[in-house]
Order: structure tokens, then sequence, then C-alpha cells
């Protein structure tokens, strides 16, 4: 993605709602805000969204524009591992950063509410019971390190 993309990706999330996330300004505020024509606007929309960054759905008249947060873990060697998205939400944003971090530092999915990593989803719901219920899509799980694998697998094995 190039520079005008991240700058329309801001200035839309700049017009987020901050309980929802969505966001509906208009290609002219867009275009006044970054200033950037709109037909380079309408470019930069289709390009964030086939990147994942954006979801874009009519509401009337207007667009609404539901925004996508996306981490890149690195092994330890610094390399691209995986990539973990959520939905932009301005109050859960810091919530969601600090999970993601414990997940990773600590390899503790017991506490974790929702891990999407690329196209690992892992699901971990406490049923309130003392038991909890691990959903792990297998896509992508050779991905992880195998320390990660080890602990879902134990996790899996638990719950069922």
């Amino acid at each position: 993605m190039g520079a005008h993309a991240v700058t329309v990706y801001l200035v839309i999330k700049a017009h987020a709602n901050f309980a929802t996330g969505c966001a509906f300004p208009g290609i002219e505020t867009i275009a006044e805000k970054s200033g950037i024509s709109e037909r380079q606007i309408i470019r930069e929309l289709k390009t964030l969204e086939a990147n994942g960054y954006i979801t874009k759905q009519k509401a009337g008249r207007h667009n609404l524009y539901t925004l996508r947060e996306k981490v890149c873990i690195k092994d330890a060697s610094g390399r691209p591992h995986a990539v973990a998205t959520w939905d932009y939400l301005p109050a859960s944003v810091r919530d969601a950063v600090a999970d993601l971090k414990h997940v990773m530092v600590t390899g503790d999915f017991g506490g974790a509410k929702i891990v999407n990593i690329e196209n690992l989803t892992v699901n971990i719901v406490n049923m309130g019971d003392n038991s909890i219920n691990v959903n792990v899509n297998d896509q992508g799980f050779s991905k992880l390190p195998v320390e990660m694998q080890r602990i879902l697998m134990e996790m899996r094995s638990k719950a069922k």
C-alpha cells in the first residue's frame, strides 16, 4: 500500500465512532482532509478493501466504513510470522492490543478473548461453569511457533 491509501485510512479513522468503530465520511470530506483528489480516493478505497483494512457498506446515500487493525507478528529472527487482525473499536483497541501481547509473550491462550492469526482463528470461551470451549480453525496452525501449537492442543484436549 502506498502513502495515499494510508492517508485515506487515517482520515476515515479520524471520523470513526468511538463506540462502534464505524465511520461515514463522504468522498468530498476525505478529499478535503487529505488533499487527495476524489478519483484517487476512490482508487485507494478499493486498495484498502482489497487488503482487508476496511469494509464498505451502503447506508442510504452514504458509505459506512468498518476499519480493521493489523499487527505483524515476527518470529525470533525478526521475519514476519503471522498477522493478527481485529475490528477497530476505539473504546477497546487498548484491551485488544494488551490481550494480543499477553498471548504472544506468555503463550497463554487461556485468558484470551479472540485471537485471529492469519488463517488461524482461536476462540476461547469461558462457559461460566469453570469450563472452557476451545475452537481452532486448523488452517495456518503449522505456522504458529511449536510451543503455541502444543499449548493449543493441550487446551483443546482438556476442553473436550
